[in-house]
């Protein structure tokens, strides 16, 4: 497909952008005192509207561009259940939890997610346990991502995938070391106007085009009645995985590394509260919008080789080279975001939460800013080894990695800030339970939706249950202990 040079000034004005605010970041940082809450938590200095686009930003990633409408696409209307809950179930997980995990946080000098575990049970096995997951699933969860950036490469400047994973490489490792998590943010908000009104826009374009959602439907109905009506093509959502998905992604979000930890980087509880409510208004109207230009594209492009390429294609085709290029940005800004914040989060697990804590904490902060860079680059280099044989639909690597975050971090979050009686012991089988119930159903040879549900709901099942029976099974000697357990719930 043939791009206009236009299009691709566009694209290019964009990328600097984001370099010149990562540079500015760069130079802010040098000037802290602190070299990890600066690069990790931004000082804890942000405010509403730039919490709100983090988090969304950092949650959508690459898949709500590239792989969800992918989704949408191939299977049609009934998908909409498919992201129904990230939104609303979303708004109330930072609402619900935010504010008590935001103090938590700030009082006892929280990093990271592993930061947040070691301090609530007092277990640095739990911590570095976490750590682990981290990066188990990070990786996973990274490759997705790297396999979306390839496809917009591909598809917009015509390169081979595998030339497209190393430049991609390049770029993310300049992007996220210059920047560190300052530089994410204010470039989240930059990202989030163009995601917000780009997809906006074209779905208005993809409508039209279309002759209307009238026309869309009957175009559908020619091609496959099933594309019209839950499940959809192939049984692909049936009843019990609808209601899984809807209740999955919603509860998932509270539990991503990447994500929550953005929670850390608040400035106040009136700004933790005002970003609740601007999340949950961004990602429906992303959702939505996506949503309705796929089911345009099916009409008007009744199939395609690679599903993961129908946004840059539509994008591409229906839209005029000025609009194309600040269009293109968009799925591109999810999934800098995404990789940028994710590879904080990977490589602050390695050094911080296994290596500073467990060989060496005494670390000069030159020697912690030294080894975090090079962590940096080797997850930069790493991923590109397991990103060279990308899957079939990207999004199936996307709800692997979050159903393993969530499997192993919800409950133990939850039940650490919402139930006196969790003790260290309940917190780290939660965690471990959570984790193999899940990692088992995706391995051992069973129905990976057992009875129709999501993997992770029964991971969750599995994890609260161990949780309640192991913490009342064991007591809690330690009379400090108990009295920091009082002081959380006051």
């Amino acid at each position: 497909m043939i791009v206009s040079p236009i299009t691709k000034f566009v694209f290019l004005a964009y990328f600097i952008a984001l370099i010149l605010i990562s540079l500015w970041s760069y130079f802010r940082r040098k000037k802290a005192s602190n070299f990890q809450e600066e690069y990790f938590v931004a000082a804890r200095s942000l405010g509403a509207w730039v919490v709100a686009f983090t988090w969304a930003t950092s949650w959508t990633s690459g898949g709500t561009f590239i792989g969800t409408p992918a989704i949408y696409y191939t299977y049609g209307w009934g998908t909409l259940l498919w992201q129904a809950g990230a939104a609303v179930l979303g708004m109330c997980g930072m609402l619900m939890i935010g504010r008590r995990i935001a103090a938590f946080a700030a009082e006892h000098n929280c990093v990271t997610l592993p930061d947040l575990f070691y301090e609530r049970y007092r277990s640095n096995v739990m911590g570095t346990l976490a750590a682990l997951s981290i990066i188990v699933f990070g990786i996973a969860y990274l490759v997705s991502q790297y396999t979306a950036a390839a496809r917009i490469l591909e598809t917009f400047f015509g390169l081979n995938y595998q030339t497209a994973i190393i430049v991609f490489t390049l770029v993310s490792a300049i992007y996220t070391i210059l920047g560190g998590i300052r530089g994410v943010a204010y470039n989240a908000v930059l990202q989030g106007f163009i995601m917000l009104g780009g997809s906006v826009v074209l779905a208005i374009i993809m409508v039209s085009s279309a002759g209307g959602i009238g026309a869309i439907t009957q175009a559908q109905l020619a091609q496959d009645p099933n594309l019209i009506v839950p499940p959809g093509p192939d049984n692909y959502l049936p009843i019990a995985t609808a209601f899984s998905t809807f209740f999955t992604l919603g509860v998932a979000v509270m539990a991503q590394p990447h994500v929550l930890t953005r929670i850390f980087t608040v400035r106040d509880t009136g700004s933790l509260k005002r970003a609740g409510a601007l999340i949950s208004i961004i990602c429906m109207i992303w959702f939505f919008a996506l949503f309705i230009s796929a089911q345009a594209a099916r009409a008007l492009i009744p199939s395609i080789e690679v599903p993961d390429q129908i946004f840059p294609t539509i994008v591409i085709k229906y839209t005029g080279t000025f609009l194309a290029g600040i269009l293109m940005c968009a799925p591109f800004a999810a999934v800098m975001s995404t990789v940028s914040s994710l590879t904080l989060s990977c490589s602050s697990a390695v050094i911080k939460d296994i290596y500073q804590r467990n060989f060496n904490k005494s670390m000069r902060e030159e020697q912690v800013k030294r080894v975090t860079y090079i962590a940096t680059i080797v997850f930069c280099i790493l991923i590109i080894f397991f990103s060279l044989k990308p899957p079939a639909f990207l999004q199936d690597i996307v709800m692997f990695a979050i159903n393993g975050f969530a499997a192993s971090f919800t409950m133990p979050i939850i039940f650490g800030f919402f139930w006196k009686g969790s003790t260290p012991a309940g917190g780290l089988w939660s965690m471990i339970a959570g984790f193999v119930s899940m990692l088992s159903l995706y391995i051992l040879p069973v129905p990976t939706n057992l009875l129709g549900f999501n993997p992770l709901i029964w991971g969750l099942v599995t994890s609260a249950i161990v949780m309640v029976i192991v913490s009342k099974l064991t007591k809690v000697e330690d009379e400090d202990y108990k009295a920091f357990v009082e002081e959380i719930f006051q």
